[in-house]
């Protein structure tokens, strides 16, 4: 082999493995964007003295399977409920709390695969008003 064919042959040796890099970093941030945790329930709740509830549905997008909840009480300490059910109504996820002013509760990561689901927060005090943000937060594996 001459040495006119063997920079040919190593020129392309590095354009394939130049090629092949940049495909793993193409792939791999592509998986990493699309299972990037972002909010999927995001809203505010104002109950005032008495039991009431609200229910949002929501969608855990392709990719994702874990979910977190994050209560943030604003104004007032109450009783409160929350949970998460499928259209079926199979409950997934249940909790329930006694919380005060400025204070926040993060739910463990949640396994809950790619579908759609209703999210309820309730106030079980009869006697006590709440404010509270409510914020439901979906990631992929890769997170």
């Amino acid at each position: 082999m001459e040495y006119g064919e063997q920079l040919v042959n190593a020129s392309t040796a590095v354009k394939i493995v130049a090629a092949v890099v940049i495909l793993v970093v193409v792939v791999a941030g592509t998986f990493a964007g699309l299972t990037f945790p972002r909010a999927v329930v995001d809203f505010s709740v104002s109950f005032p003295v008495g039991v009431d509830s609200q229910q949002e549905e929501f969608e855990v997008p392709f990719l994702h399977d874990k979910v977190q909840v994050e209560v943030i009480v604003t104004n007032g300490s109450s009783l409160w409920r929350a949970f998460i059910k499928n259209d079926a109504v199979a409950q997934f996820w249940d909790y329930t709390a006694k919380q005060g002013e400025n204070q926040t509760y993060h739910s463990d990561w949640i396994p809950l695969p790619s579908g759609r689901y209703n999210f309820t927060f309730a106030n079980l005090n009869s006697t006590s008003a709440l404010d509270a943000s409510i914020k439901v937060i979906s990631k992929g594996s890769f997170w």
